[in-house]
């Protein structure tokens, strides 16, 4: 494996991380990238490839701390808490809080998961994108989970399906936060997971639907809701753990499991069974290549269905970012394939963490992150040295490189 190609990508990934931990102006950093990437231009025509490739790394690393401080600060300081701040203080995340206290708030979002039954209650994700204060709507953003409360609940659940806007009635509230020393700060983890603020709707009926998602994600909720429908016909009537388990291994809803269910399968180590993943992707793309070629459809065709095959399930199930990870690089490795470019795994494995910090700098506080990457380089360097130290017969060296891998 080629260090040099893998170092722009790592000097991304620690400059990224590096910017989550410093107090500095973005623009700064992106400043300092133009004149790092000029010199390399001038060090590579005069024959310094080294200090060309050293200049790369070192803009590229300028870049990972500009999109991360940025990134950073725009989940910390939404505007949302800007606008809600005056009116009823303690809103600004600076603020040891709690909150005020406030009559709920008309407001608007984007839901960005289908909504969830809880006991006693329904859970919503979304993204707001206006909220009604003093008779005038202003535009905001920020990530909220929405907690719906009354008996009219469940029946509506159905309807709030990711993607389509909705308008209520809110009253927001800050997370928890715990300020003891050495106590993690739960309040900025969960905003730079996606989620600002909490919020409260009392009743189902004051919750409209004002707007429907574009065509796919109607057609994604479609299928997921179709799934759920059949679960709760054929499965659940005979075990509703079993119906919940069908649930989260097909479409990735995990939300009717148990917890003694669910600490059990983590007790066991076999929580990842019903957490759909990068190896749901893997296998996923492994049938439809054999399938493709039993059908007799191979290259660049095969190359081009499987991407779509991929895409189609990332879409429809309820995904994490391991999924969308996974998606990404299968989806740059068939791509290269379908105009007939042959590259080694581990470059699409660069290419795709470089494009998802760019598209995501925050994902680098997922430890997800760097096993996705870190464990695919590692099972890709362990097959090729597997592999180079077994005879030149096919089945021996794929055996050899499976069980070094």
């Amino acid at each position: 494996m080629s260090v040099a190609g893998l170092l722009p990508a790592l000097s991304l990934l620690a400059g990224t991380a590096l910017g989550l931990h410093i107090d500095l102006d973005p623009r700064a950093a992106a400043w300092a990238m133009p004149p790092l990437w000029v010199l390399s231009v001038v060090c590579w025509t005069m024959r310094r490839p080294r200090l060309a490739l050293a200049l790369i790394a070192a803009g590229m690393a300028c870049g990972g701390v500009a999109l991360a401080t940025g990134a950073r600060d725009r989940a910390l300081a939404t505007s949302v808490r800007a606008e809600l701040d005056p009116r009823f203080g303690g809103f600004l995340i600076e603020e040891p809080g709690p909150a005020g206290r406030h009559d709920p708030v008309p407001s608007r979002a984007i839901l960005v998961e289908d909504a969830s039954l809880r006991d006693g209650f329904v859970s919503l994700r979304a993204r707001l994108t206006a909220v009604s204060l003093d008779g005038a709507w202003r535009r905001v953003n920020g990530g909220i989970t929405i907690s719906v409360s009354g008996s009219a609940a469940p029946a509506a659940v159905d309807g709030w399906r990711a993607g389509r806007a909705i308008e209520a009635p809110m009253t927001f509230r800050r997370p928890a936060r715990y300020l003891n020393d050495g106590v993690p700060d739960f309040e900025r983890e969960l905003a730079l997971d996606g989620v600002t603020l909490l919020a409260t709707v009392k009743s189902a009926l004051l919750v409209d639907v004002t707007a429907h998602g574009g065509m796919l994600q109607e057609f994604a909720a479609l299928v997921r809701a179709h799934v759920r429908r059949a679960v709760a016909a054929w499965i659940a009537p005979h075990d509703d753990v079993s119906g919940a388990i069908a649930s989260a291994v097909l479409i990735g809803d995990r939300t009717g499991l148990p917890d003694e269910t669910r600490e059990a399968l983590q007790a066991a180590g076999t929580y990842h069974v019903i957490a759909i993943s990068g190896g749901n992707i893997a296998i996923l793309a492994s049938a439809a290549t054999v399938f493709l070629l039993a059908l007799g459809v191979r290259g660049r065709k095969a190359s081009a269905l499987t991407i779509a095959v991929l895409a189609a399930y990332a879409l429809v199930v309820t995904t994490g970012p391991s999924v969308w990870r996974a998606t990404l690089m299968a989806g740059l490795y068939f791509g290269a394939r379908a105009l007939d470019h042959r590259t080694a795994a581990w470059h699409a494995a660069s290419v795709s963490a470089a494009l998802m910090l760019v598209a995501s700098p925050l994902d680098v506080r997922d430890p997800g992150f760097i096993l996705t990457f870190g464990a695919t380089l590692a099972l890709l360097e362990g097959a090729r040295i597997g592999s180079a130290y077994t005879p030149r017969a096919r089945a021996m060296s794929w055996l050899a490189a499976s069980l070094t891998a």
